[in-house]
């Protein structure tokens, strides 16, 4: 899927349907993997996403057999790019200094996760979760601060998928000023979990285990961002999505062969392919699902006639779009859902794409971290045996409260009315 996502980008001549013909094969080899909640989930999506596309045909509409198979599949591409970045984290070294404790240590993983995820995505919690587990499992305290961390990242990382999808999603939006509105919002974020901890509400800092955070950490992200930002001003024809998943196997490829030659490049594509990539399974369900799902309101939307789901697009819309993503992560449904949905919906209305993409980010972040099923929040329970809904449950009063804020950023942005572009 990767190789055919690069090719596809480079060559026009390849199919659109070929990357996606890899993904679907690789959900059928790992489906029986997936854990039983994702599955279900899964099948949620795509059997309603299905039922729409026939409700949709009956009344004319005509589905894209490449935007119900391949949807998301860039995303799944990007997504599969960053975890070759995985394979940078070497193994622990017997001569590891202790792990750091208390408020320095919990602000430096707070850090660490911006500085990380920011980039990295949701590898960043694996990567520092496993450092932390090697002494002994991972406690509540330290889950809740990843879960609270890396949600608030999407609200204006590019490389996170939420954004990467928003944008996508919102042909036209401008990815700075839409960071620009949401960097604002993260800042919130952590000015929050500040004083969660020194009001008490972090638990008790002197047992925090924080993750040890040095400088040459720091070259992995800052490489791919810089290579990133230099690719987006040589070639301006390609998305930041594919930007993404063009040089990540690059800055991956080019520091193991720095490191180890040839062996290490051997060494760890055996890795990644028998270990990292099948780890992508529940991200496989949950995007392809949720693109068949997409496709389908698509159908039913052209097939409806003249209903739209709003009569424009201002602040006020926007912030009710924003509760509607928190609303529907209470209930499991995941903000992918609901961002394929609203872009079928609002096609046939006069919209700023800018404005939506932000309202996207924003939604994405806020949700996922009240979302037991969302992507942070099942690593979390899945790999290191956190309670996903006891986190998801503990978050609703720091999504609330952010929501006060994005409401006040939405009405700024309709305020300053920032010129949307490419």
């Amino acid at each position: 899927m990767l190789v055919l996502a690069i090719a596809g980008a480079l060559w026009p001549a390849v199919p659109a349907l070929a990357p996606a013909a890899p993904a679907w094969a690789a959900l059928a080899l790992l489906w029986r993997g997936i854990e039983r909640r994702q599955r279900r989930q899964a099948l949620v999506f795509m059997t309603a996403g299905l039922a729409a596309l026939l409700w949709g045909a009956s009344r004319g509409a005509a589905p894209r057999l490449d935007s119900v198979l391949g949807q998301n599949q860039p995303i799944l591409s990007m997504l599969a790019a960053i975890t070759l970045l995985r394979l940078l984290n070497g193994p622990a070294r017997p001569d590891e200094p202790a792990l750091p404790s208390g408020l320095g240590a919990y602000l430096r993983s707070l850090l660490g996760i911006h500085a990380f995820g920011s980039v990295i995505n949701v590898s960043a919690v694996i990567i520092m979760s496993d450092r932390l587990a090697r002494v002994r499992p991972l406690d509540f305290n330290q889950a809740q601060l990843f879960s609270r961390a890396f949600s608030s990242i999407a609200f204006y990382s590019p490389f996170i998928g939420g954004v990467a999808l928003a944008l996508s999603y919102t042909p036209g939006s401008s990815p700075l000023v839409m960071m620009l509105f949401g960097a604002p919002l993260a800042a919130a974020a952590c000015l929050l979990l500040y004083w969660h901890a020194g009001s008490g509400r972090a638990g008790d800092l002197r047992k925090f285990r924080g993750y040890p955070l040095h400088p040459e950490d720091l070259k992995v992200p800052l490489a791919l961002g810089g290579a990133v930002l230099i690719g987006a001003v040589v070639a301006p024809g390609y998305s930041v999505l594919t930007l993404i998943t063009m040089l990540a196997p690059v800055v991956a490829v080019v520091t193991l062969a720095a490191r180890g030659g040839g062996r290490a490049l051997r060494r760890a594509g055996a890795e990644y392919v028998r270990t990292r990539a099948p780890q992508m399974a529940g991200e496989l369900a949950l995007f392809l699902g949720a693109g068949v799902l997409a496709a389908g309101v698509v159908a039913a939307a052209a097939g409806a006639g003249d209903w739209v789901l709003f009569p424009r697009l201002d602040a006020f819309h926007a912030s009710l779009l924003v509760l509607a993503f928190v609303a529907a992560s209470l209930v499991c449904i995941h903000p992918a859902v609901l961002v394929g949905v609203t872009a079928a919906l609002v096609e046939t209305m006069p919209f700023d794409p800018t404005l939506l993409a932000t309202a996207f980010a924003m939604g994405w972040g806020l949700g996922c971290a009240v979302n037991p099923m969302s992507g942070v929040n099942v690593v979390l329970a899945t790999r290191y045996g956190a309670d996903n809904w006891r986190i998801a449950r503990n978050n609703i009063a720091f999504s609330a409260t952010l929501y006060v804020a994005a409401v006040g950023l939405l009405y700024l942005y309709q305020v300053t009315r920032l010129p949307a572009g490419p």
